[in-house]
């Protein structure tokens, strides 16, 4: 007997004591009631949940700065995830010492004005019975319910942008303790939990759900920081803007047009519409905006903000958000539009992302159901049409083939092409599918051609090809 075997006892096989093991199916039951059980609980509790929803949002903003920081120049990683927080710590005492007064402020004060603002309306309106619009003339009666359904908003959004605000994010003092510290925990933790949770899972498995929750953490994290990062952007320059032009309210103004970009097409349009009401109506005169009059004042915020805007389409938006979150607009309106009347302010961010990645998860599923068991058949870089199509006729008939094409192969994208693969699959038949990856153009000129497309990831195809 070797000497390790004397230290080391296998498990009997015929034990006496039998343990009690769960079949595939008990597992399957299991797993089901307690997710079933923990959606009711937090139902039941949604209310108390909004300080650690709003620390997981923060500490997965600042997650990826401590792992850049983390792996450049090495170190504690606790150390660097207490150093950002002291920093967020700081400025937003800073934030909540100075900023929020002075929103409260102009806030009080807009939300005063507004009755104001809106008789002035009236009156405006009823000496002038058409408007002239881009050289159009519109009925003032037309003007007058749509402006009446903007002001009467107004008051509220003021006030939500001043002690409502707070009063709504925090409730009280303790909410704001909850907060920082799930907050401080969160980033010391990390995505620890996750890949935890991962390791317990059968070892041929690990890697594929690894690679999913990897997409998740990668679309989400875009797209919450993104946003966050475009909400900053255009409330400081809206602000900068409306504050050399001379609007009152500028610092209310300019926030609320960087939150209501968080309201996808329509956000951005509400905003412009309430700061040059806001600049049509507030008092004129040689020393205030420039000696411009209404009109002109006006003219000249909605170009500015439109500006503003174009370049947020053409610059911020490609380069911080990207198409990573890839929705149809309207499912992105409809979703924006009930998760912030479920959720309030939390739901206008969190709404979008949350459903990019139950897409994601559910394009799994469905790739699961229906594609996994077809055939898979890889191109290279190189491969051309004629060699793609005497491939596919050495398949027997109803052959079910799924197509992995890199996003250097381009002749997808040519209809004759795609003409000759439909006659292939026609006359042999073949059940053809294709992915392509992160090439959306060809996807979609693909998709048209009436071929299915699967949306999982290549390097899922690339691993478990290599294995």
């Amino acid at each position: 007997m070797l000497e390790s075997e004397k230290h080391i006892i296998l498990q009997r096989e015929d034990t006496p004591v039998q343990e009690i093991k769960f079949s595939p199916r008990a597992k399957l039951i299991t797993v089901v009631v307690l997710v079933g059980l923990l959606v009711v609980y937090f139902l039941h509790v949604w209310d108390a949940l909004s300080p650690f929803i709003w620390a997981a949002v923060t500490a997965f903003i600042f997650n990826g700065l401590v792992k850049i920081l983390y792996g450049r120049f090495g170190g504690p990683r606790w150390a660097w995830a207490t150093g950002i927080f002291l920093i967020f710590l700081a400025v937003l005492g800073i934030g909540l010492l100075l900023l929020i007064p002075a929103i409260s402020r102009e806030a009080r004060v807009l939300a005063n004005d507004t009755p104001r603002i809106r008789q002035t309306v009236d009156d405006y309106l009823t000496n002038n019975p058409t408007i002239t619009l881009a050289g159009i003339e519109v009925p003032s009666d037309t003007l007058r319910t749509s402006l009446n359904t903007v002001l009467e908003r107004l008051p509220q959004l003021a006030q939500e942008l001043g002690p409502g605000l707070v009063s709504k994010t925090f409730h009280f003092a303790i909410d704001l303790l909850i907060y920082l510290i799930s907050t401080f925990y969160l980033m010391l933790i990390g995505g620890n939990a996750i890949w935890s949770f991962i390791g317990t899972l059968p070892l041929t498995l690990r890697s594929e759900i690894r690679r999913l929750f990897v997409r998740a953490d990668t679309v989400l994290g875009a797209y919450i920081k993104g946003q966050f990062l475009l909400v900053l952007i255009m409330s400081l320059a809206s602000f900068i803007f409306l504050l050399i032009m001379g609007i009152r309210y500028a610092l209310t103004l300019g926030i609320m047009t960087g939150i209501l970009e968080l309201i996808p097409f329509v956000g951005p349009y509400i905003a412009i519409t309430i700061c040059s009401l806001v600049a049509f109506f507030q008092p004129h005169g040689p020393n205030v905006s420039f000696g411009l009059d209404a009109v002109s004042l006006t003219i000249v915020v909605i170009i500015g903000l439109f500006i503003l805007r174009q370049l947020e389409d053409l610059v911020v938006i490609p380069n911080i958000i990207g198409r990573i979150v890839e929705l149809p607009p309207l499912l992105v309106i409809f979703t924006t539009i009930t998760a912030a009347a479920l959720l309030g302010p939390m739901g206008l961010l969190l709404g979008v992302p949350v459903v990019a990645v139950i897409k994601i998860f559910v394009g799994y599923l469905y790739y699961k159901l229906v594609d996994a068991d077809r055939r898979k058949v890889f191109l290279t870089p190189e491969a051309t049409l004629e060699e793609l199509i005497i491939t596919l006729q050495d398949f027997s008939p109803f052959t079910r083939l799924l197509i992995i094409v890199p996003e250097t192969v381009k002749f997808f994208q040519d209809p004759v092409a795609l003409e000759q693969l439909r006659k292939v699959a026609r006359e042999k038949p073949l059940d053809l599918a294709f992915n392509f990856g992160e090439d959306e153009k060809t996807a979609h000129a693909v998709k048209e051609a009436g071929f299915p497309i699967t949306t999982m990831s290549q390097e899922h195809f690339f691993a478990n090809n290599a294995a």
